[in-house]
């Protein structure tokens, strides 16, 4: 099934999940030219209580088992509404089995593949060292156990990191994502000095991960995109032009080389 799904997106363009952004309906209304769209990013956090929420409640999953399922399954429903598109959830947590149990209802809401985010800045789980953090030395056994755990159900798993924070120890940590085998590994390779995306980045995380490989970051051109695919990326992710423009993606996917 992975090489089946790896052939569908293979070269291929995809909606990357903002905050608070990235619903069923908008991944929808921006389909056109995307093999992929990714919900969310969503927070899998039962026990979160309304100060815990702050100004994130529509990023947090309902904490009723029921309440979860049916919300995923409606997200899905809506993102697919316009095109048959791969879709794609993306999700932080603070416990393994809450994001363990998120990811079961997602495949059994009609969901395709779940990205595990530990690339982010949500600031409760980034203190306690499950976003950026988790590359570092302190957390990395967490973190390849976790990404072990995702590996054993039926839904495909991307593991987002973060190309510019903590690059010093992501490149180990790529080393053992190969071994470990998920269906992917997405890099955020923007970079903020030259708000471009970072060519160089790519070939580097390939050495160390020669697996299936999404980049996002900066990506305002179809120029962008095909240099990143050059650079060795399997697919390309667009974000913020797409918020105003919900035209964006489907111009680069049709632009002539």
């Amino acid at each position: 099934m992975d090489g089946d799904l790896r052939g569908v997106l293979q070269n291929g363009l995809f909606l990357s999940s903002m905050m608070g952004v990235t619903d069923g309906a908008f991944c929808a209304q921006r389909s056109g030219g995307c093999a992929m769209v990714q919900l969310g990013a969503y927070l899998a956090e039962p026990t979160a209580t309304a100060e815990d929420i702050g100004p994130h409640a529509q990023s947090f999953l309902p904490a009723e088992p029921g309440a979860c399922a049916s919300f995923l399954a409606e997200e899905v429903r809506q993102a697919k509404g316009l095109a048959d598109v791969v879709t794609c959830v993306n999700l932080a947590t603070p416990r393994l089995e809450w994001g363990l149990e998120a990811t079961e209802r997602f495949g059994q809401a009609g969901g395709d593949i779940v990205e595990l985010n530990v690339h982010g800045g949500y600031g409760r789980y980034l203190k306690r060292g499950k976003l950026r953090a988790m590359v570092l030395p302190e957390h990395r056994g967490e973190l390849f156990r976790w990404v072990e755990a995702f590996a054993q159900l039926d839904v495909p798993l991307i593991v987002k990191f973060h190309g510019q924070s903590e690059r010093a120890h992501l490149l180990p940590v790529l080393d053992e994502m190969a071994r470990l085998s998920p269906f992917g590994v997405h890099v955020n390779v923007r970079e903020d000095q030259t708000k471009k995306p970072n060519l160089n980045l790519v070939p580097l995380v390939k050495e160390h991960y020669p697996g299936f490989l999404l980049v996002s970051g900066y990506v305002r051109s179809a120029d962008d995109a095909r240099a990143l695919f050059e650079a060795g990326a399997d697919m390309v992710g667009i974000a913020a032009p797409a918020i105003e423009d919900a035209g964006y993606i489907q111009r680069i996917a049709e632009d002539p080389e």
